[in-house]
């Protein structure tokens, strides 16, 4: 058996009727028209011969009574594939809305934790012609990263994939009560030795690196003092550490992130949508302006959200904040399961008019973050990113919810924005090729809307999650996002044809 970490556990914890802790991604297939396969058979044989060696898709959870201690993984030994994979489709005529709306549905239920922590679909109906895989994973088993790598595995065909899939651990009995009973007690004398060894490798990172902002921000203390106002106490972030000069930015946004229409109670009931950018362009504005990817991203999504909010007459004169993972998953961890993320809060810039300056601001700030989180060991920011967890995503949440404090105080972030990098070489599945790759995150109380872009071919793929109450024209926010990119497009092209 293997215990869950404190973040992993967290996701588990964030449960409640109103939110689910799963992630998933929507794929699209184009049919191979010299296949005679069908593609739920297609699926089905890739499952059965992949998931032995996959853990986050085999194993299942096994509860500590009373909830003395994290849960534990084992192998399930009642395995069932067909479980797991469902063959539905989408209504007539089939379109992107009709089908992102099956999803909404279908992403809105929550997984049934006696068994393996995932459900895959194999939608039809599709008016392109194309097959949808809808295929949802319980976030306590899988960040963005090791989702991506997930896919990978499950829709490649080279030869050490193959053999790496045959690999399976020997089934496990089921543990009785009483065993995991035992086990939790034990975990409970344990957890006072497990928190001090953790704060005096915390006190010993601090001391080598002396940087207090730092380790502040990484154990969630901060972000929960920022959010009542603290940035906007006159130097106090310069003398943290949180910014080395006056032209680079803060690490910490300088004002709290301001209520807007998603920033409330959060129903269980879900939007999609959905976004395609070309690759190519992004990268021609990061060159333009020597930022990175993941700014050019920021500046398109602080663009999509600050026209969507002047629209319906709500923009804040305070600048949006986003909640942005960082991932600390080494090269030695590559297609682990599990979470190996730490986050920063990055100021959006969405008080800015000009779109170059907005793109320029957001790097400054990212600079600054980054910066800071490059003076803590991942091993460090980790443990502090696993108690941040159960005070950020669900203690604060939780606690705000049932008071009613939700809808009267500024929320700690107002938006998700995770950017993650998608498999570099084509996929595909009994001859239909990967043509798309939407990914579907999860919503917190509190925060109403989540975007996560995957790289997938010379596409972002942005795919757009909304508690469907808080934001009915979800639809009309996807569309803002290549308007986003046309401003820096075409500024980015001014800006090479002056230098010429």
């Amino acid at each position: 058996m293997e215990q869950l970490n404190g973040l992993d556990a967290s996701f588990l914890a964030v449960e409640s009727a109103n939110q689910t802790g799963h992630v998933a991604s929507l794929m699209l297939f184009e049919l191979d028209a010299a296949s005679s396969e069908l593609m739920i058979d297609a699926v089905r044989r890739k499952l059965a011969a992949r998931v032995p060696g996959l853990a986050p898709l085999r194993r299942r959870l096994v509860e500590v009574p009373f909830g003395l201690d994290r849960p534990f993984w084992i192998d399930d030994p009642d395995f069932d594939l067909d479980y797991h994979l469902r063959h539905i489709a989408v209504p007539p005529p089939g379109s992107d809305e009709q089908l992102a709306e099956l999803v909404a549905r279908i992403h809105a239920r929550p997984l049934d934790r006696a068994r393996p922590l995932w459900e895959a679909y194999v939608i039809e109906g599709h008016e392109s012609g194309q097959v949808a895989l809808y295929m949802k994973v319980h976030h306590c088993a899988v960040d963005g990263v090791a989702g991506v790598e997930l896919a990978r595995v499950l829709f490649s065909d080279e030869p050490g994939e193959v053999a790496s899939a045959k690999r399976m651990t020997r089934s496990e009995p089921v543990p009785s009560s009483l065993e995991m009973l035992l086990r939790g007690v034990l975990g409970l004398a344990r957890r006072p030795r497990r928190i001090v060894r953790g704060a005096l490798r915390a006190a010993q990172a601090a001391g080598r690196s002396r940087d207090v902002g730092a380790l502040a921000t990484a154990s969630g203390l901060l972000p929960l003092a920022h959010s009542a106002g603290l940035g906007r106490v006159p130097g106090l972030y310069r003398r943290l550490g949180l910014s080395s000069a006056e032209d680079e930015g803060t690490a910490l946004p300088e004002s709290p992130a301001p209520k807007t229409p998603f920033n409330r109670s959060i129903t269980p009931h879900r939007r999609f949508a959905w976004a395609d950018l070309s690759l190519a362009e992004v990268k021609r504005v990061r060159k333009a302006f020597d930022v990175t990817l993941n700014d050019v991203v920021l500046a398109i999504s602080s663009h999509a959200l600050r026209s969507w909010l002047e629209r319906h007459e709500a923009l804040p004169l305070d600048p949006l904040i986003a909640m942005v993972p960082v991932s600390v998953r080494a090269e030695t961890e590559r297609g682990a399961g599990g979470n190996r993320v730490a986050s920063v809060l990055a100021d959006l810039a969405s008080d800015e008019p000009d779109p170059v300056q907005r793109l320029l601001r957001i790097h400054r700030a990212m600079n600054a973050a980054k910066r800071m989180h490059a003076t803590l060991p991942a091993q460090v920011a980790m443990e502090f990113t696993q108690f941040a967890a159960g005070v950020l995503a669900v203690q604060g949440p939780r606690v705000l919810a049932r008071t009613g404090l939700t809808e009267r105080v500024n929320p700690i972030f107002n938006v998700a924005i995770s950017n993650v990098p998608g498999p570099r070489q084509p996929l595909s599945l009994s001859g239909a090729r990967l043509a798309a790759y939407y990914p579907v995150s999860m919503l917190v109380d509190g925060q109403g809307l989540n975007i996560t872009v995957v790289s997938y071919g010379d596409t972002l793929h942005f795919g757009l999650l909304s508690c469907r109450e808080l934001i009915p024209d979800l639809w009309d926010l996807a569309r803002e996002f290549s308007a986003g990119l046309e401003a820096l497009a075409k500024a980015a092209a001014a800006r090479a044809g002056s230098s010429a």
